[in-house]
């Protein structure tokens, strides 16, 4: 009896596989959240700093008491989709004949702008058409509808900015598995 305990001294090969294939499932299932973490904290960090843009966009606007429009950059290659271009408007003040651009904003790849209609019911798309950012006296310089949409790469999650009309200030919201088919509001978003 003394003799049999001194060989069992070690693990067999069936137990070592069963806990390396065990720890290799659990190493995938963390590595598929580890993606799904990574890709929502860089959508809500684009919104955040969208956010933050548009609003520095208005204090602008605001500054200079001139019109300024905002909109995709006609960009192509590696840069299409992902940069803001802020251009000025001193002819006709409604950004039909926009000239002269003053500013932009680039967000990290693989985030990108896409219509304000796949995140929600807002009229408005400040990056399709002009967003139209007018001086007015006591009010935020932003658009008083409309928004900006972000996906990530192709997958569904995505962020966006809007003006939120009750609080007259534009506030970066988030979402994961948006169809962009089953809210008819802003409901089921998250404000970050």
């Amino acid at each position: 009896m003394l003799f049999a305990k001194r060989l069992k001294a070690g693990y067999t090969l069936v137990e070592v596989l069963v806990v390396v294939s065990i720890l290799g499932i659990l190493s995938a299932m963390g590595v598929a959240g580890l993606q799904q973490a990574v890709a929502n904290a860089r959508v809500k960090d684009a919104a955040v700093n969208t956010a933050a843009f548009v609003e520095r966009v208005a204090n602008l606007s605001s500054q200079r008491n001139e019109v300024l429009c905002l909109k995709i950059a006609p960009e192509n290659g590696e840069l299409k989709d992902r940069k803001l271009l802020v251009v000025r408007d001193t002819i006709n003040f409604d950004c039909s004949d926009p000239k002269g651009s003053i500013d932009s904003m680039i967000i990290d790849a693989p985030n990108k702008y896409v219509s304000i209609g796949v995140c929600g019911p807002v009229t408005g798309d400040w990056t399709k058409s002009y967003g139209v950012f007018k001086p007015r006296l006591g009010l935020a310089a932003t658009p008083p509808n409309g928004g900006i949409c972000i996906q990530y790469g192709n997958s569904q999650v995505f962020s966006a900015v809007r003006k939120n009309p009750r609080i007259n200030r534009v506030i970066p919201m988030w979402k994961v598995n948006h169809d962009g088919s089953k809210d008819s509001d802003w409901s089921n978003w998250t404000e970050l």
